[in-house]
């Protein structure tokens, strides 16, 4: 959806800024600032604090912005600040109340908790990303590949009692996991989306 807001700014730097919050908790779980509660059957994100707050949204979003406005790159400082606060209020609506409104532990939590629901899950985030392969006008072989990473999703969304006991033993296979999923997800839309932008940049614009 950004990419049809901004056509002008580049695919990759939207694909970064939609996933940066998601990038900043896989460093600091690694470095150990932040952590997750894992069950043999669940994955609990208690501590994110620093990565998903609303403050740290909003002050990624006003640097992105900030940035943009001194670099005379208003419009790519605008689209990155869409896309941070993009990933936040999708992830206020899919996890459970663990988004803090300040990098602090304490206060109030914001979270719809859809993930507790899998199957209503599942369907409102395939839903919601042909809608975006909709509104981006892609090809077919994109929503083959949306439709594939979100099929992959399916074992996390309905574990067996000891799906999550390795992630247990080996606390940094999770934000691997995720890293992982990123990158190839990245790698896939552009990929199959690269072809949609450059016919998209061989239509003439309109006379005025």
């Amino acid at each position: 959806m950004l990419k049809r807001k901004f056509p002008r700014v580049g695919l990759w730097p939207l694909l970064i800024a939609v996933q940066l919050l998601e990038l900043l908790w896989i460093l600091f779980t690694y470095l150990g600032f932040e952590h997750s509660r894992i069950t043999p059957n669940a994955v609990h994100l208690d501590y994110l604090p620093y990565s998903h707050s609303v403050a740290t949204a909003f002050l990624l979003a006003a640097l992105a912005w900030g940035f943009g406005r001194v670099a005379r790159r208003t419009t790519l400082g605008a689209a990155i600040a869409l896309g941070v606060l993009s990933h936040l209020v999708l992830d206020i609506i899919q996890h459970e109340p663990n988004i803090t409104l300040l990098p602090l532990q304490w206060g109030p939590r914001l979270g719809l908790n859809l993930q507790g629901y899998p199957a209503v899950d599942f369907l409102v985030e395939l839903a919601f990303c042909a809608a975006c392969w909709r509104i981006f006008r892609g090809s077919r072989g994109l929503l083959i590949g949306i439709v594939v990473f979100n099929l992959i999703n399916l074992p996390l969304m309905f574990p067996r009692s000891t799906s999550f006991v390795p992630l247990i033993e080996h606390h940094n296979v999770l934000p691997t996991l995720i890293l992982v999923q990123v990158l190839s997800t990245w790698l896939v839309v552009w990929w199959l989306g690269r072809r949609t932008i450059i016919l998209d940049d061989a239509i003439p614009a309109p006379a005025i």
